[in-house]
């Protein structure tokens, strides 16, 4: 009995010193290092590249409230901050060469002895790249790094069904280049995929139609490939082609710089279809009319009264007898 009595007193002295060895060596609150100061912005994950305007960056400076938190560069490029008496301008440069900048200034206007300063960035709105036109999703993105025209058109959730035949890049300064988005899509040509800044707009315009109506099978609007391709044939191919009645000449309605009224081009339609007489290249926006015959179609109403033949066989034998 005695004995175990020893052993449990041996044992609770053993477990007493080594508390006290651990409350020892566990340092206290005054004794501990102050963590450094981090920033919690959700931008501090964007990728660094040059401050400009209207770039929102969060400031951390250690022990300085009235300086840790976020400010907009102004349209001067520079960061207007409280207690200095002047402002900093850091546009141009990275957020560490930006926080170096304002440390400086904190410790030569005598604010702090020595200074812990950090820049991240929240938000860029100085590279601001804008994506109209044919495509899904209009934007304005900002350019990171190697952002290129290609990405910039993805962003905007690329071409739409509308797309024309070109993209027009303009830059700050220079003249409109245009590219074909053939060119630019085959893969042989990725010079055309050029790099994008801030300040570039790129543009798609819709694809330019022509409008075929009158006596064809499916009037209608058609897309305007380029004035070589586009012809008074290949529009009434693509309208279905001609229907029962139509007159030996057609029309081009076509619109004319500064004027209001549209010229009036006479086509040998028939001769064309009869290959006869070459055919006739279209223009962006032209109305191709081909015109009711009224003494074919009144003469095969009375043919198809008397024959029962349909229509389309009369129109064909009076054709064919012209």
């Amino acid at each position: 009995m005695l004995t175990r009595k020893t052993s449990t007193a041996a044992l609770a002295c053993i477990l007493l010193s080594a508390a006290a060895v651990a409350q020892r060596n566990t340092p206290s609150q005054s004794d501990r290092p102050n963590p450094s100061p981090v920033s919690t912005t959700d931008g501090a994950n964007l990728p660094f590249q040059p401050l400009g305007p209207s770039d929102l960056v969060r400031l951390s400076v250690y022990d300085s409230p009235e300086l840790s938190r976020s400010f907009r560069v102004d349209q001067d490029g520079a960061l207007l901050l409280p207690l200095l008496n002047q402002p900093v301008k850091v546009s141009g440069l990275l957020p560490d060469a930006a926080a170096k900048v304002i440390a400086q200034n904190l410790r030569d206007q005598h604010i702090l002895v020595a200074p812990i300063v950090d820049v991240s960035v929240v938000e860029y709105r100085s590279r601001a790249v804008t994506i109209s036109g044919a495509v899904k999703s209009p934007a304005t993105i900002q350019e990171f790094q190697d952002t290129r025209l290609l990405d910039a058109i993805n962003d905007a959730g690329g071409f739409s069904t509308d797309a024309g035949p070109e993209v027009i890049l303009e830059r700050p300064g220079s003249a409109p280049s245009h590219v074909l988005i053939k060119d630019l899509l085959d893969g042989s040509h990725p010079e055309l995929n050029a790099k994008v800044t801030g300040g570039d707009r790129i543009s798609v315009p819709e694809m330019q139609k022509i409008f075929v109506v009158g006596q064809v099978k499916a009037p209608g609007s058609f897309p305007f490939t380029d004035s070589q391709d586009t012809t008074v044939l290949k529009a009434v191919a693509m309208s279905g082609g001609l229907d029962s009645f139509n007159r030996d000449v057609a029309y081009i309605y076509r619109a004319q710089p500064g004027q209001t009224e549209k010229t009036q081009i006479a086509v040998p339609l028939r001769k064309i279809m009869d290959r006869k007489s070459p055919d006739v290249k279209l223009a962006a926006n032209d109305i191709l009319y081909i015109p009711t015959n009224r003494g074919m179609k009144n003469t095969a109403n009375v043919f198809n009264h008397i024959s029962g033949m349909g229509n389309t066989a009369v129109s064909a034998a009076i054709w064919s007898a012209h």
